[in-house]
């Protein structure tokens, strides 16, 4: 073999330096280069939690809230300050600990409402 060339699998061929042996076609293939990593986007700014909006008491309301308050369809009850209800404008979304505000869908309250978080899901 040739100063820097690699040697195969095989110890009976070798092939030339920036090639890798293909033992199985009995041929060298040339190494393709590494495509470099791109940068990391920065971590996502926290969202800004939305207020609860309060509830209605017409019978219209789709998603009922306790014995008297209801929301309408698409949103979520949220258990607000003094027993009563809110209605977090995600039918999805987590109420914060604080009674007052709720976070989107995908995301968990953080600070007892100053914040919403992503939330992750290798930890549920």
């Amino acid at each position: 073999c040739a100063p820097q060339a690699v040697c195969c699998g095989d110890h009976q061929h070798c092939c030339p330096r920036g090639y890798t042996c293909n033992v199985a076609t009995e041929s060298c293939e040339k190494l393709l280069a590494p495509t470099p990593l791109l940068p990391t986007p920065a971590a996502p700014r926290r969202a800004r939690p939305v207020p609860l909006r309060a509830t209605g008491t017409h019978p219209g309301g789709l998603v009922p809230c306790g014995a008297t308050g209801s929301c309408r369809g698409g949103q979520r009850c949220c258990r607000a300050r003094g027993g009563s209800w809110g209605c977090c404008p995600f039918a999805q979304g987590s109420c914060c600990s604080d009674g007052r505000h709720c976070c989107p869908v995908g995301s968990r309250c953080t600070g007892g409402g100053w914040g919403c978080s992503p939330q992750r899901w290798d930890l549920l």
